[in-house]
């Protein structure tokens, strides 16, 4: 249970205080012969005494288990068993990660890592010579056409264009054949 939900002591005495209150309250409220009054008066006193001594009795009972020694004793154990338990918990670990699985297992990601990177890299240079190429071509392009005399122009850009292709089919097959 937590402090929220258990009153404390003084909470209870208070709740007593005001409860006999209401019971004398009560009590002065109704009429009474004067016998009958005396008596009723003479037994709130004694119910209000009996809950003063319940609380106070419960208050020390309370207050005697906290203190006792089989509870120290308990939350000793309990500390101590927790503490066992997290300490087997981390050998365990410790072991886990020192053994030889463990170990092969993080060089083989590793080299993954690794390899995944470099097929990474591969794969973004392969990209760029593609569009270095493309610019180069688009260059070369435009340098024919600005050489290339207005009036002949469109038979011209034809025959550039032709050779450019070529040129650049016959490079791209000598490169495969290269690598072959």
């Amino acid at each position: 249970m937590s402090n929220e939900e258990t009153p404390s002591v003084e909470e209870i005495k208070d709740r007593l205080k005001i409860e006999v209150e209401e019971v004398e309250a009560t009590a002065a409220e109704t009429p009474a012969s004067g016998e009958e009054e005396t008596a009723a008066k003479a037994a709130a006193v004694d119910i209000v005494d009996e809950l003063k001594n319940l609380g106070r009795q419960v208050a020390e009972t309370l207050r005697a288990a906290w203190e006792s020694e089989e509870r120290q004793k308990m939350e000793t154990e309990v500390r101590e068993g927790i503490k066992s338990f997290a300490d087997e918990v981390d050998k365990v670990i410790r072991e886990a990660r020192a053994s030889e699985p463990a170990k092969k297992m993080r060089e083989e990601a590793t080299e993954f890592k690794t390899k995944m990177e470099e097929a990474d890299l591969a794969k973004k240079a392969r990209t760029s010579l593609v569009q270095g190429l493309g610019w180069l071509s688009d260059e070369l392009g435009k340098l024919a056409e600005q050489l290339t005399p207005k009036e002949k122009q469109p038979e011209a850009a034809v025959d550039i264009e032709v050779s450019a292709s070529l040129e650049v089919s016959t490079g791209t097959e000598e490169t495969k054949d290269a690598e072959g």
